[in-house]
Order: C-alpha cells, then structure tokens, then sequence
C-alpha cells in the first residue's frame, strides 16, 4: 500500500503515528496524536506527543494547570506505562511530510486515541497561553 492510501485509510483525529522527531534530543520513536479536524482536506497535520516523563512534564508545565493530560496503558492500550500529553507543545507539519516518511517505512501507525482522551487533550490545548489561536481554531470538537 503507498503511502496516500495509508493516509485515506488511517488519518483522522485520534489517529496515532510512531516516528521519531529530528528536532528531539531523544532518540527514540514517539507517539504522535493527530489532533486537528479534517487533517486530509487541510493538508497540515496538528500534532501533540505523549512523553513517559511524567514527573518532568508535570514540574515543567506546574504554573499551566489543564495544559497536561495524563494517558495511562487503561486509556490507551498502545502504552505500556503512564505517560502524558504536554499539551503546550503542539506540532503543525505538512501532510506531505508524513506521507514521506510512510514512504520510507520510518512510521507506525498505532491504534487509534479514544475519543474521550482525545477530546481532553482537545480542551487541554485550548486552555494553553503557548498555543497560537491559529492552531486552535484547527482542532474544532473531535
């Protein structure tokens, strides 16, 4: 399958992707949320990650109570220990970029968020001062 049926088939809001991010110090794949309404017909893709750093995330983002959203393996079976959304920290990228990397086999594609996760990462996002109203206005209600 290439990489724009994939797409048809998998992306949505909720749809998780598995790559790594060049721009992390860490090496590691993460678990990328696709956040926003309609991703295919906007061609961008808004993007939030789920760290196993909770405790981190936590101290970091303290002074921005609603900005987090705690995901444990019971939300989201796909995890295999508790982890959390910082939802401060969102990622706009072009849907060509993620159909390159399909293309080059470097991302998963993971069972889908629940909705109800989904939807508190949603109001997380939007009760952040670091995201831009213009992002905000993407995500809608899922």
């Amino acid at each position: 399958m290439d990489a724009r049926s994939l797409l048809r088939l998998t992306l949505r809001p909720g749809s998780v992707y598995y790559f790594q991010e060049r721009s992390f110090t860490s090496p590691e794949p993460h678990y990328f949320i696709v956040v926003n309404r309609q991703p295919l017909a906007r061609k961008v893709l808004v993007l939030t990650v789920i760290s196993s750093k909770v405790e981190r995330v936590r101290r970091l983002r303290k002074d921005l109570p609603g900005t987090t959203v705690e995901i444990g393996p019971g939300d989201y079976e796909e995890l295999k220990r508790p982890s959390i959304a910082d939802c401060n920290v969102v990622f706009r990228k072009a849907l060509s970029e993620l159909a390159e990397k399909i293309q080059r086999k470097e991302v998963g594609y993971k069972k889908d968020l629940p909705p109800e996760v989904l939807i508190r990462i949603c109001k997380a996002i939007n009760a952040s001062p670091l995201v831009e109203e213009e992002t905000k206005k993407l995500l809608g209600e899922p």
